[in-house]
């Protein structure tokens, strides 16, 4: 029986500046050190040939976020938008989503939109706040603050 989420996984261009962003802009603090696979072991994990990864992994709280930089073999770069099947995205719980805004956004980060309130009564999230932004590499990430209560 599955009991928990362990981490969830994104495949990276370039993973020191990706872990770099999450700590300059997002705050993150516990970094785990970055790691090399490679050999015959991930090969056959992964179902990859020739596989060598780099891998790094940023903590909040108790959620794992884990970068993966293929340094062999490469992949091809996938772009899309949150309305493409499958393109995920990462939202982060804040408590001051105004003030967290204005910060990343003097950081340089680009908004889809500055954060909005959900009104809609037959939302489940009515009173939440919510904004989303581009992070690196364009990954898309969401905001969300709790009504007060």
């Amino acid at each position: 029986m599955i009991q928990r989420i362990n981490h969830v996984s994104i495949t990276v261009k370039n993973l020191d500046n990706v872990v770099r962003w999450f700590r300059d802009v997002m705050g993150c603090t516990n970094i785990w050190q970055p790691y090399e696979y490679k050999g015959d072991f991930i090969e056959t994990v992964l179902g990859i040939a020739g596989a060598n990864i780099r891998v790094q992994k940023v903590q909040v709280q108790d959620f794992v976020l884990e970068f993966i930089q293929y340094l062999s073999p490469p992949g091809k770069e996938l772009k899309g938008n949150t309305n493409d099947v499958g393109y995920p995205h990462i939202g982060f719980v804040v408590d001051d989503i105004a003030g967290v805004y204005e910060d990343m956004k003097r950081k340089g980060v680009r908004f889809k939109s500055p954060p909005r309130q959900i009104t809609d009564e037959s939302n489940p999230m009515v009173g939440w706040k919510v904004a989303f932004l581009w992070g690196p590499e364009d990954m898309t990430l969401e905001l969300v603050q709790s009504p007060k209560k």
